[in-house]
């Protein structure tokens, strides 16, 4: 009819919503990302709420569990918040005031620290040094000064603040009922046995990263915090607060904490440097070959260069979001094709 092949009009039917779901996720991508970081937040807590379960009367209802863990995370979050979120705001706060000066001072942070070997080469890193530190004034003088008035005050970051717990724990309440879900949404018997399949491996592989990097992050910014404390670094709960955040974006983040918080000590005439700087490479060391390895035990291990290619293409796609995403997907989608391809071959 009219020249229309019906297996075409379909194929094309079916681009045309791949693609527009596509622009719909997009267009929503703020909501979106805020329901996943509810989804690894539940991941994060839930072998916490499993032993809740265990530990009281079987006969209590299945949501006091959760209920009991979200709200004792609560009051420790609330806690941190008060003890060290206000040394945090204040440092932040003396720093926005100085890096102006700070940043001033590029001569002759180039004449104490720049080797001997590239002393030809000042001019050319010294303009290129400028462009770098005014770039970096634009983004740090906005962040240094909300985070100093205290970001709690701005109406949008509570609003996630509050909203994720929140969303965490319905997801908590509901999570058996979505795996259920999923596996539904296929008909035939060794589809859904897949999808079982596939379901649980990412409900352990979830489960296994976030505690994984959230244990490392408290990890970095404990042990920074008590070495920028006693080798008397400037600023050294907030950077090492920095450090700690950036354990969350792979690869990239790491390296630029040890970038930040040489440059920001480097500024501040910090005279022992270079300790900083061995410091630095020995915690990598520790982190990367005893720490990282025990606590992502087995599962989620992935090739160092998909690892960074994810992580670039994630920051091309959405920034700093798509930088933490990356790797979790990326795990996800080997989940699946492992899975697939062996449901194949046999």
């Amino acid at each position: 009819m009219l020249g229309i092949d019906s297996k075409t009009a379909r194929i094309t039917w079916t681009v045309f919503l791949v693609l527009l779901l596509i622009d719909l996720a997009w267009m929503a991508r703020t909501t979106l990302f805020v329901f996943t970081i509810a989804l690894l937040l539940t991941y994060l807590v839930h072998p916490l709420v499993e032993l809740a379960k265990k530990v009281l009367p079987p006969k209590w209802p299945a949501s006091v569990a959760p209920a009991l863990v979200y709200a004792a995370g609560l009051v420790i979050a609330i806690g941190a918040a008060l003890v060290i979120g206000t040394q945090v705001a204040a440092e932040a706060s003396q720093l926005a005031g100085r890096l102006p000066e700070l940043l001033r001072q590029r001569d002759h942070m180039l004449e104490n620290y720049l080797p001997a070997i590239l002393r030809p080469y000042q001019d050319q890193i010294a303009s290129a040094l400028s462009g770098q530190l005014e770039t970096g004034k634009e983004m740090l003088l906005p962040a240094l000064s909300a985070v100093g008035k205290g970001l709690l005050s701005q109406l949008s970051s509570l609003l996630y603040v509050v909203l994720i717990p929140i969303l965490a724990f319905l997801i908590e309440l509901g999570l058996g009922d979505i795996r259920g879900a999923v596996v539904a949404l296929f008909t035939r018997d060794d589809h859904q046995q897949l999808a079982h399949n596939i379901v649980g491996d990412v409900d352990v592989l979830l489960g296994l990263y976030m505690r994984a990097v959230f244990l490392l992050a408290l990890a970095t910014f404990t042990s920074h915090m008590l070495v920028f404390g006693l080798a008397g670094v400037p600023y050294a709960v907030l950077l090492a607060g920095v450090c700690g955040l950036l354990e969350f974006v792979p690869v990239v983040g790491p390296l630029s904490g040890m970038v930040i918080v040489t440059l920001v000590a480097a500024f501040s005439g910090y005279p022992h440097v270079g300790g900083l700087i061995v410091f630095f490479l020995l915690y990598r060391l520790f982190q990367d070959y005893v720490l990282q390895p025990y606590l992502y035990s087995a599962g989620i291990e992935m090739h160092p260069l998909l690892v960074l290619f994810g992580v670039l293409a994630g920051e091309q796609v959405g920034g700093i979001t798509g930088m933490f995403l990356s790797v979790p997907l990326l795990a996800i989608f080997r989940v699946i094709y492992r899975r697939s391809f062996g449901a194949r071959e046999i």
